[in-house]
């Protein structure tokens, strides 16, 4: 899609140019759009004001090289575009919870709200980029899930050689749908029988009237909170779909590892699918697991 490559065209340019200064006008004329066009554009495909943006990636980036190198504060300040090591002290402390000193010292891994920053050794020797992974806890309302059967099915590829490749097409035609469709996985207690773990599926509000094909099952979802991994925007031209799989691989070596209960949270798997969205580079790969509140 158009819109899909321009977007691409933004993050590359962002992802390029972290070391100086961006501005609008720089960006929008390497885009070929107006400022005005290019700031509404950037919100409505990624729902972020673009230099919230660039400073959160500013940040994730020098977070990661506080964990690499030992340049000073200082210049790792000057280098992502802060005016001072006070500024950059603020703007850190506040987005990660820890001062660069303390993230320093600390070295943390997997925290809520803190991205999980590590380099892919295969994918290094691809495209030379750092694979970033953003986590956030969001709310799901009461809705239904409407999804198709496979057999037996564990996987995506499992699932698309029981009943084809083509129901993507088919749920993005049902409207109105709360969210694009997911990939899911059905925990036994909400799986019938007669069902695959694996399923893709369109969620929509619990009253949708919709008339359904016949071949297509539907379920209320209760409410409940996700914990959702994202990987950083990646890239590799005729090798993306390679880079993609790993990129997948590794969240999902990362998930087995992440101990939710060190931020007040634990596993609900009972709760509600586990989901992932399409691969895509310009956004990275998402995947999304239920949570409760530890009591």
């Amino acid at each position: 899609m158009y819109e899909d490559k321009l977007l691409k065209e933004i993050l590359v340019f962002i992802e390029t140019h972290l070391q100086e200064e961006i501005t609008l006008g720089k960006i929008s004329k390497a885009i070929c759009y107006s400022e005005e066009h290019t700031s509404r554009f950037f919100k409505k495909m990624t729902k972020m004001n673009l230099f919230d943006y660039i400073r959160k990636i500013r940040l994730v980036m020098a977070a990661a090289e506080l964990q690499r190198n030992k340049n000073s504060i200082l210049d790792l300040a000057l280098n992502y575009g802060f005016n001072s090591h006070e500024g950059f002290t603020r703007a850190f402390t506040s987005h990660f919870g820890l001062s660069p000193k303390e993230f320093r010292k600390a070295k943390p891994g997997k925290a809520l709200f803190m991205p999980l920053v590590k380099k892919l050794g295969a994918i290094k020797e691809l495209t030379m980029k750092s694979i970033v992974v953003f986590t956030q806890v969001i709310e799901r309302p009461k809705r239904k899930f409407i999804y198709l059967k496979g057999q037996k099915a564990s996987d995506y590829f499992e699932y698309c050689g029981e009943v084809g490749c083509d129901i993507w097409g088919r749920l993005l035609e049902i409207k109105p749908a709360l969210y694009e469709p997911v990939g899911a996985w059905l925990p036994e207690n909400l799986r019938p029988a007669d069902c695959s773990q694996y399923v893709q599926g369109v969620e929509v509000a619990p009253d949708f009237p919709g008339i359904l094909h016949k071949d297509l099952s539907q379920m209320i979802l209760e409410p409940a909170k996700y914990l959702v991994f994202q990987s950083s925007p990646y890239q590799g031209g005729d090798k993306e779909d390679e880079i993609m799989m790993q990129v997948i691989t590794q969240i999902q070596e990362d998930i087995k590892h992440y101990n939710p209960e060190l931020y007040g949270f634990v596993w609900a798997k009972d709760a509600g699918p586990r989901f992932q969205l399409e691969p895509l580079a310009e956004r990275g790969y998402i995947e999304g697991l239920p949570v409760r509140i530890k009591e």
